[in-house]
């Protein structure tokens, strides 16, 4: 291997080793692609995991651009490791391999008359995942900082600027979190960290901006002060990872995250390579991290230390028994219990937020701490430490409130739970709130039309393969009716809700029944979905690997439709499916579900207005449902507000028009009159046979609020029977279309012959 790094150094060194072809300029500002693109070309040409040795080679583009640029260098050298998986599944007990690992920083010190004693990091990971090109992820990102080292080089500026290329930012965010414990003092001088990672997919179209927390801070004000910028939002990853910018959190440091979600088939893997870089992504998030940059360089803007760290919010928000606490992001945790909470800086590598609160009865404010890894909040607790209130007192409250189980723990029926950590020798304790959960899912399949209990909650079939003595074993476990496991009372009285509601075509269908609870208002109280037994895939590459002793499990799902109930929201008073209205549309939204016209990214409060970007989400899912349309994925957009492949599509079909020639306005709401000529220009691109013959409409009594270009589709929906008005004689033309009411009249279109 050292023969070939030396022949690779020498391969390097005629790309890098010449003078650049651009020059420097103090006053430059245009980003240049070509630049970065060559820069993602070199670096993707070589492998960069953690035992590449060629990693040495991006080490050395980077430490050369930094000096070329005048940079003070230093390197930051850390022991890493990483987890094998293959190593796991070989079953071997120790799966982790330790590696020497180096985070590069090149620092512009601070040069102009008057100086301030911030820094800002302008960070990238350079390492990659092991033997592929690893160009998105992340030689777009390096190219982007580095470009930024051309571009802010030579600038006055009264900040340090601090450029970093983390290492082992693949193995867990090791790099950064590294140099984040080893900040001291400095700590405290960071105003902001801007990251650059995984930014560049040509599929994605669009550079997103994110924070850690999804919140919005200084940083994302200065951007949004240039005109090009105005328009931006700042998100929450949610893609089911992050990046180096969440290193700095804990520490309260504001931060901006430059990407994109993972793009199926090109994330970690070979596919990941220039070809499907975009050079105009590159330029957009170079320009928007000088822009930033620039606005604090100026040595005409003060320092940024007073509004860099978040300022504690005095509001007592009040927080009932009967409140219903998600396990979901900050955001969502706010939203739910109608609270702010404020970011206090914390000494390990979890974010720390609390919040002042009146609990229960309690009189006495109260703080509810809450701490987030990557995004995620836990278990909120509350320290009654210095309170006045004895253990003995706060379990008569909970004892009050809830129902208790044991070991100082208390349920509501909303599926969270509160327990106290109690420390008799020191009488200390703390409230633990947990978020719910879902229960234990209980399976039952239907004979003769009652339920009768499965063996296993899950609805499939099993096959587990496994290595003993040499020999590859299978056996195939079979979910099947249980003779010892009783049909549950809350498992009959959830189905006596629902059965009624079905038709014998749908009964006759349903193969498998899980029953369980998420609390109040958790999810959907029902849903069904369609379930094939897709024939057993081949396990030989599985049985090669296996090692003795070692098995794994192929699930095989139970052919039919799966009807899932939650019980507490079929049965309790305060439950979503409670009253035969709401019975009614959850059966609608269920069957919506099983035709594949209802999408996941839908499935949240139905009596909410519809978007006019999400009604086009369900015209596509009715389209593909129903017909042989395949949507132009490439079609360029007429709009400046979307790029969004589905809503061109449709808008292209002529079914839903844009607000104007160069806008489509995806967010805005859509009235009932808006929404009843969309539904029409589908039933008429449909062909569905008019039934409704010579009969005429019924005249609603605000017929005059109607609007003239509304009125046609507003009677032929009505004779259709795709929608109608209210039991009151009106139609209400100006009122806004839920989600409910758009999956009602997909569902009848659905339907229709």
């Amino acid at each position: 291997m050292k023969k070939i790094l030396g022949i690779l150094l020498a391969v390097f060194m005629i790309f890098v080793g010449v003078p650049s072809a651009f020059t420097a300029n103090a006053m430059e500002t245009s980003v240049d692609k070509n630049e970065m693109m060559s820069t993602v070309e070199i670096l993707s040409s070589y492998p960069r995991g953690h035992d590449n040795e060629e990693k040495e080679l991006a080490r050395k583009l980077i430490i050369d651009t930094f000096e070329q640029y005048g940079l003070t260098v230093t390197k930051q050298e850390f022991e890493a490791e990483h987890l094998d998986w293959d190593k796991i599944d070989r079953g071997e007990d120790e799966p982790y391999s330790k590696y020497s690992a180096v985070n590069l920083i090149g620092t512009i010190a601070p040069n102009t008359a008057v100086k301030t004693n911030d820094i800002l990091i302008i960070g990238a990971h350079y390492d990659g995942i092991r033997n592929i090109p690893a160009a998105n992820d992340n030689a777009s990102g390096v190219a982007v900082m580095l470009e930024l080292v051309r571009l802010l080089h030579n600038v006055p500026t009264d900040t340090e600027i601090r450029f970093i290329a983390f290492d082992a930012e693949e193995d867990g965010l090791l790099g950064s979190m590294h140099y984040v414990s080893q900040l001291g003092a400095d700590s405290d001088r960071v105003i902001g960290m801007l990251n650059f990672d995984m930014l560049a997919a040509k599929k994605e179209e669009n550079v997103k901006i994110y924070s850690a927390d999804g919140e919005s801070s200084f940083l994302s004000d200065l951007l949004k002060n240039n005109d090009n910028y105005k328009n931006i939002e700042v998100l929450e990853y949610n893609s089911g990872g992050t990046s180096d910018h969440a290193a700095f959190a804990p520490k309260a440091i504001p931060n901006l995250f430059f990407s994109h979600p993972a793009v199926h088939g090109e994330y970690h893997n070979d596919n990941d390579t220039i070809e499907h870089v975009s050079p105009d992504m590159l330029a957009y998030a170079a320009d928007a991290g000088q822009v930033i940059a620039r606005e604090i360089m100026n040595e005409q803007t003060r320092s940024y230390q007073a509004v860099a760290r978040p300022v504690f919010d005095p509001t007592v928000y009040p927080i009932s028994s009967t409140i219903r606490i998600p396990d979901g992001s900050k955001k969502e945790i706010e939203e739910a219990l109608g609270i702010r909470f404020s970011q206090v800086p914390s000494e390990d590598s979890t974010s720390r937020y609390q919040a002042k609160v009146q609990l229960f009865d309690i009189p006495e404010p109260l703080t509810l701490t809450a701490t987030s890894h990557w995004g995620w909040l836990g278990s909120l607790t509350v320290d009654f430490r210095d309170t006045g209130i004895s253990f003995e007192e706060l379990s008569a409250i909970l004892d009050e409130k809830f129902n208790k189980s044991e070991n100082n723990r208390w349920n509501n029926i909303y599926g969270n739970s509160y327990d106290i950590e109690y420390d008799e020798q020191e009488n200390i304790f703390t409230l633990h709130i947990t978020p719910y959960y879902d229960e234990p899912q209980e399976g039952y399949t239907l004979v003769d039309g009652e339920l009768v209990r499965m063996e296993s909650g899950y609805g499939a079939h099993e096959m587990r393969i496994s290595k003993k003595d040499g020999k590859i074993m299978k056996e195939e476990i079979i979910n099947k009716p249980s003779a010892t496991l009783p049909v549950t009372d809350h498992a009959k009285q959830a189905w006596e809700k629902v059965k009624s509601q079905l038709s014998a075509e749908e009964l006759a269908e349903i193969s498998f029944i899980r029953i369980g609870s998420d609390g109040i208002d958790g999810d959907f109280a029902i849903s069904m979905v369609r379930a094939a037994s897709e024939p057993m895939e081949d396990t030989s590459e599985w049985e090669e690997s296996l090692q003795e002793g070692q098995d794994i499990g192929v699930f095989i799902p139970i052919e039919g439709t799966h009807l899932y109930l939650d019980h507490i929201d079929l049965t309790h008073s305060l439950g979503s499916s409670y009253t035969d209205k709401d019975m009614q549309a959850n059966m609608k939204m269920a069957r919506a579900m099983k035709a594949g016209i209802f999408p996941y990214e839908l499935r949240k409060n139905y009596y909410d207005d519809i978007k006019r970007g999400d009604f086009a989400m369900l015209v596509v899912g009715l389209l593909f449902q129903k017909t042989d349309w395949e949507p132009d994925m490439m079609e360029p957009t007429p709009f400046e507000d979307t790029t969004d492949s589905y809503i061109i599509a449709v808008n292209k079909l002529g079914l839903i028009d844009g607000k104007s020639d160069t806008l489509f306005a995806p967010d805005d709401t859509i009235t009932r009159e808006e929404a009843a000529v969309i539904l029409h220009k589908i039933y008429t691109y449909l062909g569905i046979k008019d039934a409704s013959g010579n009969v005429s409409p019924t005249i609603y009594l605000d017929d005059s609020d109607i609007s003239d270009w509304a009125k046609e589709s507003v009677y032929a929906m009505q004779l259709a029977e795709i929608m109608a008005g209210t039991e009151q004689g009106l139609f209400l033309p100006k009122n806004n279309y839920t989600l409910e009411q758009a999956i009602i009249s997909m569902l009848q279109l659905y339907e229709k012959k």
